[in-house]
């Protein structure tokens, strides 16, 4: 990453979610950045302070922290997370998320940048680009959640006189996920010397950004002079099968087999290719990790580390 800007504006950033996979990345491209960045977390760790942001209390203490921005990366994590625990899901993505704005309204603060989701778009049929204007229709929980967390961001910044920008992110690779990822599971297997074995979604095409990119994106959200648009769609810029992925895999590792099932899977939304112009033309924001990039480097990692995920 380049040297930033000498004028560049510093600000002192309230990250939640630091523990998570977007949220840890994004606070290292920000401190890269010159920022001054306050990392929190549900669970206090050596990198993080403890903050439950569903708590109006201890969200409200911090209103003399200094804070003049907010990134919002914490949330129930995925349509996974979401289908087991559907009675959080409002608490935590919308409450949460309201308890924020009102610290940044009382905080004062300049932008409050939000990490929204694809899945807020639910199926869509043609066959792109799709651009942010679309009908979203999202088909569950989670999104639903996500794209409520949106009308409330715009909302409540329009209302009370400071910026917000949605970030609506596809799904999300790299080193540090924690969470289900079938490319990880591939990269695992073959690394292992095992089969990699999914059981849906070998035609199903996914449209993955690798974390590296995810944060750039929250950057450059955050210091985008005047963002033109409330949501912004973050892809890698790329449209895999995962018969393609594993195919790559085996090409990076040679000799190793896959299973996936045809069957289409289940809690995967249904797009064509989405629109980066928008970011591209606002933001500046352009995917510089390829996927044979990214998964060539998950394959390093997992080599120099082990395995990062279950067996399938």
């Amino acid at each position: 990453m380049s040297e930033p800007k000498p004028d560049a504006k510093r600000l002192r950033v309230l990250v939640t979610g630091a523990a998570g996979l977007i949220g840890k990345a994004a606070t290292q491209a920000l401190r890269r950045e010159g920022h001054e960045v306050l990392a929190t977390d549900r669970t206090a760790s050596a990198d993080c302070q403890a903050l439950d942001f569903t708590d109006s209390r201890a969200t409200d203490a911090l209103i003399d922290s200094g804070i003049e921005a907010i990134v919002h990366c914490g949330a129930i994590s995925g349509p996974a997370d979401a289908r087991n625990h559907p009675e959080l899901i409002a608490p935590v993505n919308v409450g949460g998320t309201m308890n924020l704005l009102e610290l940044g309204r009382r905080a004062g603060i300049r932008r409050m940048v939000y990490c929204s989701s694809t899945s807020v778009y639910g199926d869509i049929a043609g066959h792109g680009p799709v651009v942010e204007d679309v009908v979203l229709r999202p088909k569950s929980l989670y999104g639903v959640s996500k794209a409520a967390g949106e009308l409330v961001v715009a909302g409540y910044g329009q209302q009370f006189g400071f910026s917000t920008v949605a970030l609506r992110i596809s799904t999300v690779y790299g080193p540090d996920r924690k969470h289900f990822c079938a490319i990880r599971t591939l990269v695992d297997a073959a690394v292992e010397g095992r089969s990699g074995v999914l059981d849906h979604g070998l035609h199903d095409f996914r449209q993955y950004v690798h974390v590296s990119d995810a944060a750039a994106s929250i950057v450059l959200a955050l210091k985008a002079e005047r963002p033109l648009r409330p949501h912004y769609t973050i892809t890698g810029g790329e449209r895999w099968d995962l018969r393609s992925i594993a195919g790559l895999v085996s090409r990076l590792i040679p000799g190793f087999g896959y299973d996936i099932g045809d069957s289409a899977d289940p809690g995967e939304d249904c797009h064509p290719i989405f629109s980066l112009a928008a970011a591209k033309n606002d933001l500046g924001y352009v995917p510089h990790t390829s996927m044979e990039k990214g998964i060539a480097e998950l394959i390093a990692h997992v080599r120099a580390n082990g395995p990062i995920t279950e067996k399938a």
